[in-house]
């Protein structure tokens, strides 16, 4: 994947992840739960890309919130925009 800074893109891949959550799961509001999307709203092949080849979930919002600090080591590793990186899957 490749990181993505831009703020407005960024918000444009979550907001296309969660209408379609929505869309699959109906409203969800007024529960504990979150849409969380693969690829990451912060990466240039988020769910706004357009080639359909993303994944949405609801889950817990207290793990998806645990999932989103895992961005801050972009910054600490310093991976800019448009850096390549990769996420490795591990049980």
């Amino acid at each position: 994947m490749h990181r993505l800074v831009d703020a407005k893109k960024q918000q444009d891949n979550r907001d296309h992840s969660i209408a379609e959550c929505n869309d699959i799961w109906g409203d969800y509001s007024g529960t504990d739960l979150q849409c969380d999307e693969y690829p990451f709203a912060s990466t240039k092949e988020g769910s706004n890309k357009g080639d359909d080849r993303y994944s949405v979930r609801l889950i817990e919002g207290t793990d998806n919130e645990a999932g989103g600090r895992r961005l801050n080591s972009n910054t600490l590793n310093r991976i800019l925009d448009g850096d390549p990186f990769y996420v490795k899957i591990t049980n």
